[in-house]
């Protein structure tokens, strides 16, 4: 029979939990085997073998190889958007240190910021620029690399820190009505933006107070024991030595927050910051640009040369103190590569696993044995994850779910709002937590820390979607639609 008129079979859910099972033990053997280093290829290439794997299985179910290819080229391309922004990112991380940017915020940062109380300051400080700007990757990406400088100078383990910047990061994307994720949500289920906002502040702020709490501890029990080598005060002077420290480079960050409050794209917002870096370099770091090319003299050609490769390769500066050099090495866009066939990889293997309909049949399982509104609200929650770990993108773990479960929820008269919750607390703050989701390959490559190093200390991550099923299960704020399923009933959380 010729493959392309060959009958299509409708993918067993035997297949189709298998094909998840297959990758989960592949990246199990990665990490018992290479450890930390399985972004370098490992995982990369697990990912395409387990594409394979769902590629054979949906030929044998009668699926032709264009319409795999398809399914791959669409993904791939909706990820497009994300790897800009990762590639700027990079960008602008190294025009920011070779100007100073990021070194003058440490600097400064390590005269308030003390070891008693830095956890959970650094989950207000991140959360309040993430509100601002509604994106939590631009707020990694710039002040929790600093946050991150100053918490590995105080002691701290630099994991311990990132759970810390993604728990405030994320928590503000969350909420804020800048962010596309939020309004995503609320589109996507039909409801009010700041109805969707109001609402998820039930299982948000305990969530976030939660996680305070856990880092207040931690700041007494779990860092602030300075290495040896270096101190703050020597720190200090070393960056005042390196650099030209003044608070003019935070023009720069100023700038970045005020365009992206004024919805300008990420894209050209970060373009913006990194030339206006590498321009804040030339003007305040003239020494350091000599001392990268061994001349103390600065020309226009040399000036040009480092700034350049500021913005695609590595640089490191020469302090004297190997710690210190480790610090403030920025890598540019090259830094993002491993990232970049990460995602591209996971890409193609969401894309086989969605042309293929084993997403499609896991899902319709799943919610044929939900009963209750505390098994419908937790097998919305578990989809979304599923959806972060396969599809490997938190918009389509966000609208994918939330067209599957909206008539599953209106058949129990649960108002869109319970959804649109239910979806960004399974589904935004949880792709940070996967470490080939574009938001965990980003967040683990902008920090260079391992996702599944700071995913034990990303408390917000995992409290927000338990919080949405302890409520769903409590029968608290659970509004319901009146009996002609169109407007909420204010008073029916109450009932049982």
């Amino acid at each position: 029979m010729i493959m392309g008129k060959k009958s299509r079979r409708r993918p067993s859910l035997v297949q189709s939990v298998g094909l998840i099972v297959f990758l989960i033990v592949l990246i199990g053997i990665n990490v018992s085997l290479i450890g930390d280093d399985v972004l370098s290829g490992a995982n990369q290439m697990t990912l395409l073998i387990a594409a394979g794997a769902a590629v054979c299985v949906a030929l044998y179910n009668g699926y032709r190889w264009d319409e795999l290819q398809d399914g791959m080229v669409r993904t791939v391309a909706g990820a497009i958007p994300a790897i800009m922004i990762l590639l700027m990112i990079g960008v602008l991380s190294g025009t920011w240190m070779l100007s100073g940017i990021i070194p003058a915020m440490i600097h400064y940062g390590l005269y308030v910021l003390q070891p008693e109380y830095f956890l959970p300051a650094t989950v207000v400080i991140s959360a309040l620029i993430s509100i601002a700007t509604g994106s939590s990757w631009s707020t990694v990406a710039t002040v929790g690399v600093a946050l991150l400088g100053i918490g590995r100078t105080l002691g701290f383990d630099e994991a311990i820190v990132a759970g810390a910047i993604i728990s405030g990061a994320y928590f503000g994307d969350k909420i804020s009505p800048l962010s596309d994720t939020t309004n995503l949500a609320a589109a996507t289920t039909g409801t009010e933006l700041f109805t969707h906002i109001r609402y998820m502040m039930y299982t948000t702020i305990p969530a976030i107070v939660l996680t305070l709490l856990i880092f207040t501890g931690f700041s007494f029990t779990s860092g602030g024991s300075l290495s040896s080598d270096v101190s703050v005060v020597e720190t200090q002077r070393m960056i005042g030595e390196c650099y030209r420290i003044t608070p003019w480079l935070f023009v720069v960050p100023i700038l970045v927050i005020v365009l992206i409050v004024l919805k300008m794209p990420s894209v050209p917002v970060l373009f913006i910051g990194s030339l206006v870096g590498g321009i804040c370099a030339v003007i305040f770091q003239p020494e350091m640009i000599g001392s990268l090319n061994g001349d103390t003299t600065l020309t226009s050609g040399t000036a040009y040369k480092t700034v350049l490769r500021s913005m695609y390769g590595t640089i490191t500066p020469d302090t004297g103190n190997a710690q210190i050099d480790s610090l403030f090495t920025s890598r540019g866009m090259a830094g993002m590569l491993n990232t970049v066939w990460l995602i591209l990889s996971a890409m193609i293997f969401g894309g086989v696993m969605e042309a293929g309909h084993f997403l499609e049949r896991i899902t319709e399982a799943l919610i044929r044995r939900v009963r209750s509104t505390c098994g419908l609200v937790a097998t919305t929650v578990g989809t979304c994850v599923l959806f972060n770990t396969t599809a490997s993108d938190q918009y389509l773990a966000i609208v994918i779910p939330g067209k599957i479960f909206n008539s599953a929820y209106r058949k129990k008269r649960l108002a869109p709002e319970v959804l649109s919750r239910t979806l960004e607390d399974g589904g935004t703050v949880t792709s940070v937590l996967i470490p080939w989701n574009t938001c965990g390959a980003t967040q683990s490559g902008v920090l260079n820390v391992a996702t599944l190093a700071y995913l034990p200390y990303a408390f917000f991550c995992y409290l927000s979607p338990l919080m949405s099923i302890l409520l769903a299960c409590l029968n608290f704020k659970i509004r319901r639609l009146k009996g002609d399923g169109t407007e909420p009933d204010e008073e029916s959380h109450k009932k049982s």
